[in-house]
Order: C-alpha cells, then sequence, then structure tokens
C-alpha cells in the first residue's frame, strides 16, 4: 500500500480536528525533553504565550506540518506521523514492504500465467488461419485463451495497483467495496464471454451446450445482481456512518479552518 495522498491525510485531519484539538494543546504542558519521544513531533522552538494551532501547511519536500504554540513553546508536528498514530497504524506501516513483496511477486505469477495463455491462444489462431485447423469451432478455443488471460491480467493489475502502487485506507468501507467490486468485475467478464461463447457453439450445432450456456449466463447475471447489491447497501452504511459523524461533530456546511484559537 502507498503512502497516504495529502487529500486522504487533509480530510482525515478535519475528521479528528475536534479529538486532536484538546490533545495538541496538552503537548504545550509536557516537557521539552519529553516531546522528543513521541515520533509525530519534529522539532521544538520558543514560540509565544497564546494558545493557537497553525496548519495544515505544506513544506518543501510534499509534506504537511501543524505548528502548536502557547505556553512559550512552539511545537512542529508532521501530519502524516500524527494521522497515523491517532490510527494505530504504525506497526503496519513497518510491515508494508513485506506485504508490498508479497504482492509483487503474486501479480508477476499471474502476468506469467497471463503469458501461457496469450501463447497458446495465438497459437490456436495461427494454426488456424494457416489451414492446419480444420476444425470451424477452432476459433472459439483461441477466443477461450484469450478471454481467460484478460479476466487474469485484470485480477493481476488489479491487485498491483489496489495493494502496491494506490493507497489503501482500511479504515473506510468504501475502500474495500472498490477492491471487492473490481476483483467481482473481472470476474463477470471472463463468466459472461465464456457464457456467450457456449450460446454461440450451440447455435451451431452443438445443441448439448445451449443448456450450460444459459446456466453460465444466470449465474453471471445472478453474480451481476448480488454485485450491485452489495454496492447499494454498502454505500448507503457508509453515508450513514459519514452523516452519524457529522451530527456528533460540527455542522457540515463549516468550512475548515487553517487556523486553530483558544483563550490561554
Amino acid at each position: 500500500m502507498a503512502e497516504m495522498s495529502p487529500i486522504d491525510l487533509l480530510r482525515r485531519y478535519d475528521e479528528h480536528r475536534q479529538e486532536l484539538r484538546p490533545l495538541l494543546l496538552a503537548l504545550l504542558k509536557i516537557p521539552r525533553e519529553a516531546l522528543r519521544d513521541y515520533s509525530f513531533v519534529l522539532q521544538v522552538q520558543e514560540g509565544g504565550a497564546a494558545h493557537h494551532i497553525a496548519g495544515p501547511l505544506p513544506v518543501p519536500g510534499g509534506s504537511l506540518r501543524l505548528w502548536v504554540e502557547g505556553e512559550g513553546v512552539r511545537i512542529e508536528i508532521g501530519l502524516h506521523p500524527l494521522i497515523a498514530w491517532l490510527m494505530g497504524d504504525r506497526l503496519r506501516r513497518h510491515a508494508t514492504p513485506w506485504f508490498k513483496a508479497v504482492y509483487i511477486l503474486l501479480s508477476a505469477t499471474l502476468m506469467l500465467i497471463v503469458a501461457s495463455l496469450m501463447w497458446h491462444g495465438v497459437r490456436d489462431l495461427c494454426l488456424l488461419l494457416l489451414g492446419e485447423e480444420q476444425n470451424r469451432l477452432g476459433a472459439f478455443s483461441a477466443i477461450v485463451f484469450l478471454t481467460l488471460a484478460l479476466a487474469v491480467f485484470d485480477l493481476g493489475k488489479t491487485i498491483l495497483e489496489e495493494e502496491v502502487l494506490l493507497h489503501k485506507d482500511i479504515f473506510r468501507h468504501s475502500t474495500i467495496r472498490r477492491t471487492i467490486t473490481r476483483f467481482i468485475a473481472a470476474i463477470l467478464i471472463a463468466v459472461s464471454i465464456e457464457g456467450l461463447l457456449l450460446l454461440f457453439k450451440g447455435s451451431l450445432g452443438q445443441l448439448e451446450l445451449l443448456w450450460p450456456a444459459v446456466g453460465v449466463m444466470g449465474c453471471a447475471i445472478g453474480l451481476l445482481l448480488a454485485l450491485g447489491l452489495y454496492v447499494y447497501l454498502g454505500a448507503r452504511a457508509e453515508a450513514s456512518l459519514v452523516q452519524a459523524s457529522r451530527h456528533d461533530g460540527p455542522p457540515a456546511d463549516a468550512p475548515p479552518s487553517g487556523k486553530e484559537t483558544a483563550v490561554g
């Protein structure tokens, strides 16, 4: 999983702004030597007496920073390690490189399977074009191999994108729903094409394949309906959770503020 993007960090901070505010202001009462033990504290400097929180603001290098000032102290905080600490995500971040290595290995293995399927499909097609294959259904064999190659390639690409290249927020239901949707969609495409091939073969004389074709297409339709129901119910459940959190927190139409003030 890739690191959280700046927009993800800003969204997380905005969601938990009310919880973080008293925690950040409480850091001002901690001795300077003890502040260095916090992973998200980057620098401690002399500051003013009034309590306020500035940021998040971008700094050179692409990272985001917060500044907590008061009690004569100015604390610079990294937003990414702060959010990771808040979500209890630090241990998983340490194991992420190992997870990535396994996913890359699995994706590479799937790509080798894709290459093998494509080879068999192209070989059958070449034999048919050269006249060495007399079976009029020989083209369907090539289509089957190429269709399977497409489905396996889409699966490998999905794994590589979701688990290695893109950031995956495991705390959001939408992330899991997106992964499942892409995975089931790849299977659905392969099953649908296989059902169509069976229908074509049945229409060309192999009548015993008609009922299996109907069964395969029925399974594809059932899978599509189940996927649609899952996406619909999942989206409604997440919308309800977001609405409930906004009802408990600040008003939904309140614009985010880059600077918070408090009475010292």
